[in-house]
């Protein structure tokens, strides 16, 4: 524990912090707008349905609305498939529309050539491959 003046200080400004956070959290949190909102969202009160409803008619709606929400999900799945196919097809033609001035295509890149060397230790085959041929041509110069 600490003495004299420099201790007293200390106990008082833990003494303001306990008093501090929960004043300000029951003012924060005490405003009826966001007491409203928390429990709309998390649904503290949830009642259940009047009992003069028509479960099967109520049953029916929610079926017909999530029957809707997948629907537009598969539309908009097509869609971006779509979205995908005519980009990569834009790709291709300008691909072949630039060759290089070698007269080759060096922007066409072969699948097979990019999925060389990759995964989680990729950098590390090619960087134990690279050092090898340059310690050689190093010692060599």
């Amino acid at each position: 524990m600490v003495l004299g003046r420099a201790g007293m200080r200390l106990e008082a400004q833990k003494f303001a912090v306990y008093l501090l956070i929960p004043i300000t959290a029951s003012l924060a949190f005490n405003e009826p707008s966001v007491q409203k909102w928390s429990a709309d969202y998390f649904q503290f009160m949830k009642y259940p349905s009047n009992p003069k409803t028509n479960l099967m008619e109520e049953y029916e709606s929610l079926k017909k609305q999530r029957d809707e929400e997948i629907e537009w999900e598969k539309r908009m799945e097509e869609k971006r498939a779509k979205g995908r196919e005519e980009y990569l097809r834009q790709l291709k033609q300008l691909s072949v529309a630039k060759p290089d001035s070698s007269g080759g295509d060096s922007n066409v890149v072969d699948d097979s050539e990019l999925r060389q060397g990759r995964g989680w230790f990729g950098w590390l085959r090619r960087r134990g491959r690279g050092n090898a041929t340059d310690n050689s041509t190093s010692l060599d110069r």
